[in-house]
């Protein structure tokens, strides 16, 4: 079922496995999502509304072209996570963790639908954060054979031989209800905001301040080392706040007024007695991005109740630890090799090869420091970037043969008595966890419909019962729209229209094109429009558009239902905006298709 606009013109709408590629094919999907949807331009993007995000959204996702994700995204959002995202990637593939053809454009083996969707607006009590609702159907199918897995895991898990996984059968689509998402306005344009969404969900009834707690950066890439280290020295939690990179934690510095005052009470009772010093660092890089390594640093704690002191200092990659006047000492990759003697491990011991195959491993393991980036001519301490960057390195430091080797490491354990204990520890835990549980061969993944999702977008100050969508209404008519929908164009526009004619199908739930044949554009909206050539697409839409302008001034259809190109032909720039991604276009086609809705 395709619900009909009320607030905006539609836009673009396109179209079991074994436990381990099951899993490995969700990570795949769910990373390449995120890098691509953080490669785009650094354009405004963003939406002209709060509900064209959740329209925007839905269509990227519908049409499987995800880099239609990236305009949504704040621009500060994707500069946090771009580089680092693309780099974990492209790691995977140097590992043959993924395959060479891995495409960041492209989820191979994977077809998303969405159907039924709809926005819901609910305002807020500041007008640059507003919440939306998406509800509707989701659902996916897998097909395995086409998920880009690399030699390594083909090796390793599969004996070198790609695995034979079946194509899984389309799944019963699953109904989602009000998933909440929240978009934020800068510069005149609406955002998704992952943050921001967060914040929501944890403020409860409080009223989200107009002012936030202002970002109080550093003069030098070092000193926001030294605002961190200062505020956990004082445990003064607004100063550690206002230190954070703002274009990661602007949305905790926009809540932070509704409960700093009541955690730094509480910090404020605890008696602790510690220092942070002997700081030293060495900041690398260039841009507003550098990385700042720590060289020296000391911290000592004394129980104030009289219970012992310790303290700790790191130079000269040696860490020395002292609890109450004995002292120990470790040095770089030296602390796997103390473990080892200190469990009294042969040298033929599984366990010491493992410990021996991770210090190989990482002898070249060379960690960036903290991030910290510039924003306005200051400098804060960037958390996620610092985390980004901790995974990267560690993944830098590997190669696929030390991999292979930390497998067969890994492995070798089976022969002895560690791996044989462990099924009865978890038994005795009471956890009771079965792997036919965890993988189910009839497993399917559910998720979003192409060819069918558009999004209605309905709009209020307040979520109340009075408003919000039905979730139990018009299951009939929906069952009779799907029934319709899963035939071919001619089948299915003569289903439709006896559904219409027949009391079954609401013409105000499918596409305009589909109740208006005689417009000529029905068949060829069902599906051919999604792989029509650019020539072809705009003659189709110059000869069936003036049909559909006749149909809103005559009264007979609303303006907000018309598809977005029929409204004026000349915004599509000789294109078929159905197959072209790039955002430069998608921007001044959207702003021509809204110009040309204020004369109408």
């Amino acid at each position: 079922m395709i619900p009909v606009t009320t607030e905006a013109p539609k836009r673009r709408s396109k179209g079991k496995a074994i436990g381990a590629v099951v899993g490995v094919a969700a990570l795949v999907a769910a990373g390449t999502f995120a890098v691509v949807s953080i490669t785009g331009n650094d354009e405004a993007g963003g939406a002209s509304s709060p509900g064209e995000v959740g329209t925007l959204l839905t269509t990227a996702l519908d049409n499987e072209h995800l880099l239609g994700v990236i305009d949504l995204l704040p621009p500060g959002a994707r500069d946090t996570f771009r580089d680092p995202l693309i780099r974990t990637v492209d790691n995977l593939k140097r590992l043959e963790v993924l395959s060479e053809d891995a495409a960041l454009d492209d989820v191979a083996g994977f077809d998303i639908r969405f159907t039924d969707v709809t926005v819901r607006e609910e305002a807020t009590n500041v007008d640059d954060i507003v919440n939306i609702f998406l509800s509707g159907s989701a659902s996916a199918t897998v097909d395995g054979n086409e998920v880009p897995i690399g030699d390594l895991l083909l090796d390793e898990a599969f004996d070198g031989e790609r695995p034979e996984i079946p194509e899984s059968e389309q799944a019963d689509p699953s109904e989602f209800t009000d998933v909440p998402m929240t978009v934020v306005e800068r510069d005149g344009r609406w955002y998704l905001s992952a943050f921001y969404s967060a914040a929501e969900q944890a403020r409860g009834d409080q009223q989200i301040p107009e002012q936030g707690l202002a970002p109080a950066g550093a003069d030098e890439p070092e000193q926001a080392i030294d605002i961190m280290l200062d505020s956990i020295q004082e445990l003064d939690l607004e100063r550690l706040i206002a230190g954070l990179d703002p274009t990661e934690a602007e949305a905790l510095q926009r809540y932070a007024p509704l409960f700093i005052d009541d955690a730094q009470s509480a910090l404020d009772e605890v008696d602790l007695d510690f220092t942070i010093g002997d700081r030293e660092y060495t900041v690398e890089g260039s841009g507003d991005r550098r990385t700042v390594a720590i060289d020296a640093l000391s911290f000592a704690f004394t129980d104030p109740e009289g219970g012992g002191s310790i303290s700790a200092t790191y130079r000269d990659g040696c860490t020395t630890v002292s609890f109450d006047g004995d002292e120990t000492q470790t040095c770089g990759q030296g602390g796997l090799d103390e473990i080892a003697d200190q469990l009294d491990l042969d040298p033929d011991d599984p366990v010491r090869d493992v410990f021996d195959t991770l210090s190989s491993a990482f002898d070249d393991y060379d960690p960036s420091g903290i991030s910290v980036h510039e924003v306005d001519g200051s400098w804060y301490l960037s958390p996620i970037a610092t985390m980004f960057d901790a995974f990267n390195d560690v993944v830098d430091a590997l190669d696929r043969a030390e991999i292979t080797e930390l497998i067969h490491a890994i492995e070798a354990l089976d022969t002895g008595d560690y791996i044989d204990d462990i099924p009865g520890i978890i038994e005795d835990s009471g956890i009771g966890v079965d792997d036919g549980d965890l993988f189910p061969d009839d497993a399917t993944v559910d998720t979003i419909d192409p060819t069918d999702a558009t999004v209605d977008t309905v709009t209020e100050d307040t979520a109340s019962a009075d408003t919000a969508p039905d979730d139990t209404s018009d299951a009939g008519a929906s069952d009779a729209i799907d029934e319709c929908y899963a035939l071919d164009a001619a089948a299915g526009v003569q289903c439709v229209q006896d559904g219409i004619a027949a009391g079954t199908i609401d013409p105000g739930q499918v596409v305009v094109t589909v109740p208006y044949p005689e417009c000529g554009a029905a068949e060829p909206y069902w599906s051919e429009v999604y792989s029509m050539e650019d020539a072809e697409f705009v003659a189709l839409a110059e000869q069936v558009s003036p049909c559909f302008l006749d149909l809103v001034a005559s009264g007979e259809i609303s303006k907000y239902e018309m598809h977005s190109e029929l409204i004026d032909p000349t915004c599509l720039e000789g294109k078929n905006w159905y197959t072209n991604f790039e955002s430069d276009y998608n921007s001044r086609f959207y702003d021509c298709v809204d110009a040309a809705l204020e004369t109408l």
